[in-house]
């Protein structure tokens, strides 16, 4: 009779892969498995597509990026034949009809061999999530069994089983499992911490089970992956817990059949906190892995832009970092002074051109045009307003084309939201870090940040947000106060609630029934500029790219 362990020790390889990069990856997977092989490990645990990077779109059926993926499965096999430990990777496997969809993948592998390969089951289709129209689904639920103790696997959404008819954690139970392993790659949103650890703790309890999750950190495109790996008892209880938003290998030691392990609790999270890691880690692997040496950014003397300059030096470091201020007409000396302090607190190098000669210049040749004795004589018009955030982002883009840096849009979301932005003017960039931020976050982030070091001015914190195209400009002179605005924005948006539910919500508020269904309009009415930002960084149940709205859309319309 083989003698059961006292505990299985078992290591989470919370690792931040880039899609594509095979060579980083492979190199990257097997660092953690000769690691976790001389710590004398049982198991190693990777996140779900390790091998590729998640999410990888249409490259998962694009034939020489599979065939390239399973030729480094086999050359970690090959690298890890004389290990004991047993590991665990995600890759994408060939599906079963040539030109079709292939799958989403597991692989168990020990002395180098495949032991055992299980396709993720449930593939959802709903917010950032495509997965049904790249992969197929599993059609078999596998087991293995180390050091006498049965284990299953499961990738990602399958843990996520109440909405759909196929449960792959039941049926795994039934299987005898006594512990089950989910390989997953679940990006940031602020609530998504609370909702995974339900869904653990759920799942680990009403089966009875371990339950073993193994999540990705880092930066794709527009997503941000928190990591924060975790394992709950068969109480429900979670045990241990990785650190989030950091890379590591994370050692937990399971004493399936002895004493009960201590709870650690996730207590009260600090959003904002949260909010602003993501941030950070999303602007630093967007240029990371794209490559850029340097970013650009137009600090305006306003709350977004200087948050996003601190940001990008947080992220990056003060060499890399450029600002720039571009006052026109109608900018306050304090805007430009702001600005300059900024700069000098954050170290960055700091650059002055005034558009105030080029719009001079351009509103002459309008007045010439129509016929007008003097350009003074022109009304001022939202042409006007916009002419001026378009020579600024005439004079950022140079740059960015000049110098090879990446341009980084300072918008936020409540502004997005409303269309309180300029196509081709503020909206240009390469980046936008606020985009998925409400103003009053912003307010709430550069007041944490200015905790750790007191960087951004309190004059900029405290000013009246204007876009300064305008004599005496405010945004509230077009826009609610943002404390109304973005509990609005919240409540359509993420919440999808109908106007008759906001009302009825935020009547007790003093909010009006008329500010609500304006903003409403606005909303609906801005959905083309929304198309045109650059990729935002996700941190809202809701973004922009979740939504998926018509542009064309007359419900609700006269």
């Amino acid at each position: 009779m083989v003698k059961q362990p006292k505990t299985l020790e078992v290591g989470i390889a919370q690792i931040n892969p880039t899609v594509g990069d095979f060579n980083l990856n492979q190199h990257k997977i097997i660092d953690y498995i000769s690691q976790a092989e001389k710590s004398k490990f049982d198991l190693v645990i990777f996140p779900e597509l390790s091998i590729c990077g998640y999410p990888v779109w249409d490259l998962a059926n694009k034939k020489s990026f599979v065939e390239t993926n399973l030729q480094v499965l086999k050359n970690i096999c090959q690298a890890t034949k004389s290990y004991q430990i047993t590991s665990i990777v995600g890759f994408i496997d060939f599906g079963k009809k040539k030109n079709g969809k292939n799958k989403n993948a597991l692989a168990v592998i020990r002395n180098g061999k495949i032991i055992l390969v299980q396709h993720k089951t449930l593939l959802p289709t709903y917010d950032v999530f495509l997965e049904e129209i790249f992969f197929e689904p599993a059609s078999a639920h596998h087991t293995f069994v180390l050091n006498g103790i049965k284990i299953g696997t499961s990738i990602c959404e399958d843990i996520w089983e109440d909405a759909y008819p196929v449960k792959p954690v039941k049926i795994m139970k039934r299987k005898g499992i006594q512990v089950l392993i989910n390989i997953s790659a679940s990006p940031y949103h602020r609530k998504a911490p609370i909702a995974r650890d339900d869904i653990v703790r759920k799942r680990a309890k009403e089966n009875k089970i371990w339950l073993i999750y193994a999540n990705q950190v880092g930066g794709q495109d527009d997503l941000v992956f928190d990591g924060r790996s975790f394992v709950a008892d068969p109480r429900g209880k979670v045990v241990a817990r990785a650190k989030p938003f950091r890379e590591e290998l994370f050692h937990v030691s399971i004493p399936l059949y002895e004493r009960k392990l201590s709870e650690v609790l996730l207590g009260s999270l600090n959003e904002i906190q949260d909010i602003y890691e993501a941030l950070l880690l999303g602007i630093r692997d967007y240029v990371e892995k794209n490559r850029f040496q340097k970013v650009v950014i137009g600090l305006s003397g306003g709350i977004d832009s200087a948050l996003v300059a601190t940001l990008a030096v947080d992220a990056l470091g003060c060499q890399r970092v450029i600002g720039v201020t571009m006052p026109g007409v109608y900018s306050s000396k304090g805007s430009y002074e702001d600005s300059e302090i900024l700069a000098k607190n954050l170290g960055i190098e700091f650059r002055k051109y005034p558009i105030t000669p080029l719009y001079q210049a351009f509103l002459e040749q309008v007045a010439e045009r129509k016929e007008v004795k003097n350009k003074t004589a022109l009304p001022m018009t939202l042409a006007n307003e916009n002419l001026q955030a378009r020579m600024r982002a005439l004079e950022l883009m140079y740059v960015s084309n000049d110098e090879g840096c990446l341009l980084l849009s300072t918008g936020n979301k409540s502004e997005l939201a409303m269309g309180y932005c300029t196509i081709y003017g503020d909206m240009c960039g390469g980046l936008a870090v606020l985009g998925d931020v409400y103003k009053t976050d912003v307010y709430r982030i550069a007041q944490y940040r200015n905790q750790i070091s007191k960087v951004i001015p309190k004059t900029i914190i405290e000013k009246a947000p204007s876009a300064e195209l305008r004599p005496n400009q405010k945004d509230q002179d077009s826009l609610p106060p943002y404390e109304e605005l973005d509990q609005i924005l919240e409540l359509y948006i993420e919440k999808n609630m109908s106007e008759k539910e906001i009302i009825h919500s935020l009547s007790q508020k003093g909010i009006s029934k008329e500010v609500i269904l304006d903003t409403i309009r606005k909303i609906e009415h801005n959905e083309y500029k929304r198309r045109q930002t650059p990729p935002l960084i996700r941190v809202t149940e809701k973004a922009w790219f979740g939504r998926r709205m018509p542009i064309t859309n007359r419900f609700g319309k006269s």
